[in-house]
């Protein structure tokens, strides 16, 4: 099984906007199953947050909608803040199978994917990871 990331390691976000890497992971040469993993470790108690799953075939010039999770806090340890090296039971986990997403287009010359924080409530901080398993 091979693991693509489609965030450099746990990355916290306080505003909207594509999250790191921006340029999106490469999906071009993905054409057999493939689950994508995501992990919200921390978001602020009593905020709310909108992540989108978007592909692009022309470096996000034009992207398409795949996938939004809606997340409200308090997730993780007092709902603030991820404590790297620390144990973090209180997360949301999704995960979403090829099959569950029929537009995005693995396989596709020049296709890649990302996350995107389309809205947050001001003053919200959230910590997420997010990955692609492909067999």
């Amino acid at each position: 099984m091979a693991i693509t990331a489609l965030t450099t390691g746990v990355q916290t976000v306080t505003a909207t906007g594509a999250i790191t890497p921006t340029a999106g992971a490469d999906i071009s040469g993905m054409t057999g199953d493939v689950t994508l993993c995501l992990e919200v470790l921390s978001l602020t108690a009593a905020k709310t947050a909108r992540i989108q799953i978007e592909d692009s075939v022309n470096g996000f010039t034009a992207s398409i909608p795949a996938y939004v999770f809606d997340v409200s806090g308090q997730i993780g340890p007092g709902g603030t803040s991820y404590t790297a090296g620390a144990l973090n039971p209180c997360t949301t986990k999704q995960s979403l199978r090829k099959y569950q997403l029929p537009n995005v287009r693995f396989g596709t010359a020049s296709a890649v994917l990302r996350l995107n924080v389309t809205a947050i409530d001001a003053s919200a901080s959230l910590s997420l990871n997010a990955w692609l398993e492909a067999n």
